[in-house]
């Protein structure tokens, strides 16, 4: 896909001014959030065994599929077993994610009111010293409490009336849905290819991938499609 065909980073400017100053809070310690995440993305490329699968990546790639974006789409369905159990917690009843919510606003709430004063002269100077001892200065720890609730909160869009039956399901419409808005075409060979080796199951074929993408995506789409605008509008905000 050509790079003016892609679509304008409009419409989440907050979320990439928070991952702008996250990646800037790092810097001062020395750590580069790019380097780190782009060497976890060759790490996590590795485990893919087969050349079969290593090819279907690497032809993603050559198409336009960011490689950290695609590597992290392939590092959710690998971790789906393991996180089924956050699933239930997001998708569960929402008093349980109002109780959630309202724990973390309240936290947040008690850290500014006791730490008001400091709050309000703290600058980025403070905030170095807090780095060089490993903690978290006051208000940033009271923005990421908030962002936590903000998750939660977001996960609204999870809940049941999605249909959305399991997360593996999720995040193999995040994997078919990315392949497509980042090279304009399924890639149904490449993607299947891709699916099988995380899953251990040789015999998943495209034919069997394509049946399902033609049964389930428009119906994921409607609920989960702005998890994808979201990742190609950082993408195209801060290009590798």
């Amino acid at each position: 896909m050509a790079e003016n065909d892609r679509p304008e980073p409009d419409g989440y400017q907050d979320e990439q001014v928070l991952w702008n100053a996250y990646r800037g809070s790092r810097q001062p310690r020395g750590i580069s959030i790019d380097q780190l995440f782009a060497e976890w993305a060759g790490q996590e490329a590795q485990k893919l065994t087969s050349p079969g699968a290593r090819e279907d990546f690497a032809e993603l790639c050559k198409d336009g599929c960011n490689p950290q974006v695609l590597t992290a789409m392939i590092a959710l369905i690998r971790s789906c077993p393991r996180l089924e159990s956050i699933w239930a917690t997001m998708v569960g009843p929402p008093e349980n994610r109002q109780k959630v919510t309202r724990a973390l606003e309240n936290a947040a709430a008690t850290l500014e009111e006791v730490f008001s004063g400091f709050m309000a002269v703290e600058d980025e100077k403070d905030r170095m010293e807090f780095a060089k001892i490993g903690r978290i200065p006051p208000s940033r720890m009271v923005s990421e409490l908030r962002l936590y609730g903000r998750v939660i909160t977001m996960a609204k869009s999870l809940a049941a009336d999605t249909q959305a039956h399991s997360l593996e399901e999720v995040s193999r419409y995040l994997l078919a849905s990315y392949v497509e808005r980042a090279t304009g075409r399924p890639h149904d060979k490449n993607v299947s290819g891709l699916i099988a080796e995380i899953n251990n199951s040789p015999d998943y074929t495209e034919v069997a991938y394509r049946m399902w993408r033609n049964r389930n995506y428009d119906r994921l789409e409607k609920h989960f499609s702005w998890i994808i605008d979201l990742l190609l509008a950082m993408v195209i905000a801060n290009p590798a």
